[in-house]
């Protein structure tokens, strides 16, 4: 005689997952070149899905990556100094108050622990980094989308009408991704008068070297001044060519943001080689400039010849575009 009453094993193992897991959809990875060989794809692959730097990076970070090797037996700098000096100096920003992780969707997260709970609200520009959804979903938090303007930048004074008194986080990009619009500095300083010092104002600045070449605002200059919790957020992964190591970091707007993250995080959660390559990226600036230049310039001719086709780019600063296609 067999037990009916007992639970399948699909339903069992379920069970044991928090509710909101249960219901997400799962992870879809962006094809690679390996997905499409197994495929039975032989021909050539040019990646346009992943908003990757298509050059290398440094020829100084590729060195120091290789001195960097030689010591993985030794667990990495848990306070990231290397970097972080150099961030602090040139953000003019205290070293403890630069949070590295690995990449920037960690630390998005790790911010989306840090606030929210069940029964909260978080603002997010729509369409926009899916990182966003994800952090506010994991926490049982509402997700409330905000529609961009017409020109693909987030549309400020639509966010901060939807904010609530249940809303601790607001999450902004500049330029957004993936449609490439910036904010204007004017739009900067709303939103850093306009979000209630009772919820984190997070920038996303991901693509700000790309800005900062089309004269954009500097975010971290626009907000900095702000009263009530902020942070910015930046990587190394799209002007810096450090993408496969998967290095990022948030500025943080008082010791008290930069310490809850702190609690949160994991104690070596950036490795001995993305550090060592950060540090030898950050050292080494004219390169970085170089990068920059030469993916704006594909950029613009790229977007040149789909308008000679007929189609409407969205005035992107990024490196990367969007158009309808129909």
């Amino acid at each position: 005689m067999t037990d009916t009453t007992k639970q399948s094993p699909t339903a069992s193992h379920r069970q044991v997952i928090r509710d909101v897991v249960n219901t997400m959809a799962p992870f879809a990875s962006p094809p690679v070149e390996q997905d499409l060989r197994e495929q039975g794809f032989d021909g050539p692959i040019l990646r346009l899905h992943l908003n990757e730097c298509p050059y290398p990076p440094s020829p100084k970070v590729v060195e120091a990556i290789r001195e960097a090797a030689a010591g993985v037996n030794r667990y990495p700098d848990s306070w990231w100094r290397g970097p972080a000096n150099i961030l602090a100096e040139r953000l003019d920003v205290p070293r403890h108050r630069i949070v590295f992780g690995n990449g920037s969707d960690q630390l998005l997260n790790a911010l989306g622990d840090l606030t929210l709970e069940d029964g909260h609200s978080a603002i997010v520009p729509e369409p926009s980094f899916h990182r966003y959804n994800l952090a506010t979903e994991m926490q049982g938090a509402e997700l409330i989308k905000v529609p961009l303007n017409p020109q693909g930048a987030n549309d400020v004074e639509a966010m901060l009408a939807a904010i609530r008194p249940n809303t601790p986080l607001i999450f902004t990009a500049s330029p957004n991704n993936p449609t490439g619009g910036m904010l204007t500095g004017q739009e900067l300083h709303r939103l850093a008068d306009g979000v209630p010092d009772s919820c984190l104002l997070v920038l996303d600045e991901a693509y700000h070297e790309f800005a900062q070449r089309e004269d954009g605002p500097d975010g971290l200059a626009a907000i900095r001044h702000r009263e009530g919790p902020w942070v910015v957020l930046r990587t190394l992964s799209k002007a810096y060519g450090l993408a496969g190591l998967r290095i990022g970091y948030a500025i943080c707007g008082s010791d008290e943001i930069a310490e809850g993250l702190n609690k949160l995080r994991q104690a070596f959660q950036v490795n001995a080689i993305a550090l060592a390559a950060a540090e030898a990226a950050l050292g080494d600036m004219e390169y970085g400039r170089w990068l920059v230049e030469q993916v704006a310039a594909e950029r613009d001719r790229v977007m040149a010849e789909m308008r000679g086709m007929g189609l409407s780019p969205l005035p992107s600063v990024g490196n990367f575009i969007t158009a309808d296609v129909g």
